[in-house]
């Protein structure tokens, strides 16, 4: 189990209204934006003006899916930031978010964002359960959009893996809620050092689909262009599809189509209750990386079938990633290891756009993996963590000028 330590940290001293006023009041001059007529992280030109052969890299070349169209085809996948209290987004996630836009992502994707209280990986997960929730979230949003970029949000629920520690905050004990962690079937706890998890009751599966419907309403009242359903990394819709986290013997186990049946009622409600002309988008992980044990798993094969499944269900854009769905795994990580992943996906369902992921470290590993067919459109982590403006160091290893935001037009004439 975590183990759980008692916050040392001082508590914030609250202004009153009353003594700071102007700490409180918000004035539309603070919304004030720089028109930005051409978005940043747009192709401008080749590097050097006089290369007449120049063709402009498939990274760096628009793409549209249904009404959203993004300058280029670099994603910031998303991260947790375990920056939240009472899953609200703060002034960090604007900074944090809004750099990707300023510096040119032609989407950013928000982090897990749980669609339950008890969803949350940890105290400090943002979360979209709560109608309070939309208006910071629409900050932002209003934010990205002023740039000239886009933006979606993850919808999560931790299922076995939640109430666990954060990295970097220490939270009160009663900030946990080990009796409501949950998970496809009882005590098979995701770890050694994790709460074992309580098995969910069918009418309790229900409500949790009802709350990804809900979360998508907010998700759209926010103004985000895209949600992408979380249905990877051991939580709760990973642990329904892979047998070694669901043991259930009704019809949420069992079978594939059994096994697959709560991502797809998920799937259904959320397109429910999402406009329809927005894309939606599924993560999911390819395989638990368990072969070494005896027994069935999650592999690839599975996945290529769900993902014929979930495009007739809706889903627009398939995000391939990998493991997080027990301790046991092995995984051998080296540059761009979940491509293959995303490539077999891509080659057996046409019509389905696909996302590659995974140490894809640069542009030219990038437009890469598009110019071999191998994916739609490329997804990066870590790689903006180090370098917010990852898109723009993109476009000069691939020798072309991109568009930086008016603001910052001073770099981009040097």
């Amino acid at each position: 189990m975590p183990s759980i330590k008692s916050s040392t940290v001082a508590p914030i001293t609250h202004i009153s209204k009353a003594a700071i006023p102007e700490l409180i009041t918000e004035y539309p001059q603070q919304r004030y934006h720089v028109a930005q007529p051409i978005a940043p992280g747009t192709f401008v030109s080749p590097k050097t003006s006089t290369d007449e052969e120049f063709k402009v890299p498939l990274l760096f070349q628009p793409f549209t899916v249904k009404n959203l169209t993004l300058p280029n085809r670099i994603l910031v996948a998303p991260m947790c930031m375990d920056s939240s209290q009472d899953g609200f987004v703060s002034d960090f996630h604007l900074v944090s978010i809004g750099a990707y836009s300023l510096h040119g992502a032609g989407l950013t994707i928000m982090e897990a964002a749980a669609v339950t209280e008890f969803g949350r990986i940890t105290p400090g997960d943002i979360g979209i359960y709560r109608d309070e929730h939309v208006h910071g979230l629409k900050r932002i949003v209003d934010f990205v959009h002023a740039q000239g970029g886009k933006i979606g949000i993850q919808l999560a629920h931790a299922g076995r893996k939640a109430s666990d520690t954060a990295g970097y905050t220490q939270h009160e004990q009663d900030e946990f809620w080990p009796e409501n962690v949950v998970g496809p079937t009882g005590e098979l706890a995701w770890g050694k050092d994790l709460f074992p998890p309580r098995e969910l009751t069918v009418e309790e599966i229900q409500d949790i689909v009802k709350a990804f419907g809900a979360a998508a309403v907010r998700a759209n009242n926010a103004g985000m262009d895209t949600v992408e359903i979380h249905g990877a990394h051991g939580y709760l819709i990973h642990s329904f599809l892979s047998p070694v986290s669901n043991k259930r013997t009704d019809h949420y186990g069992g079978s594939l189509e059994n096994r697959a049946r709560f991502l797809l009622e998920v799937i259904k409600e959320v397109r429910a209750n999402f406009p329809a002309e927005k894309p939606i988008i599924l993560r999911v992980s390819a395989t638990d990386y368990v072969q070494h044990l005896e027994g069935p798993s999650w592999e690839i094969e599975q996945t290529v079938q769900i993902a014929k499944w979930v495009k007739d269900a809706g889903v627009d854009v398939f995000h391939v990633s990998s493991g997080g769905n027990t301790y046991q795994q092995k995984i051998k990580a080296f540059p761009g290891y979940q491509v293959p992943f995303a490539e077999q996906v891509k080659r057996n369902v046409p019509g389905l756009h696909v996302v590659a992921v995974g140490l894809i470290n640069g542009g030219v590993q990038a437009e890469e993996v598009l110019q071999e067919e191998k994916a739609d459109l490329i997804a990066i982590g870590r790689g903006f963590l180090r370098d917010p403006s990852f898109v723009l160091q993109a476009a000069r290893q691939l020798g072309l000028v991109a568009k930086h935001t008016q603001q910052y037009g001073a770099v981009q004439r040097t």
